[in-house]
């Protein structure tokens, strides 16, 4: 199941039996070989690959938005003393 280099921004799609949609799939490898699977339900997607752009994400359900600031550790709002759940 390869598929050929893209040379613009593109996002893999196809239509998932369990989730009864079109979605999102990324590859997978296992004892079979290469597979395609659902991001949302991990189901193997038998149907043929679709490429869409950005702007035809929004038709399939998907966003794309800037990410979301979150406070937190690894986030880098924890502030300039440090962590403060850290003792010690």
């Amino acid at each position: 199941m390869r598929e050929g280099a893209r040379t613009e921004t593109s996002f893999p799609t196809a239509r998932c039996a369990a989730c009864a949609r079109t979605v999102l799939t990324y590859v997978d490898f296992d004892d079979l070989g290469e597979r395609r699977r659902c991001v949302h339900c991990d189901a193997v997607v038998a149907s043929d690959l679709r490429w869409i752009g950005a702007p035809e994400l929004a038709d399939a359900g998907y966003e794309i938005a800037a990410p979301r600031r979150a406070g937190g550790c690894g986030s880098g709002g924890c502030g300039s003393g440090g962590c403060a759940t850290r003792k010690g």
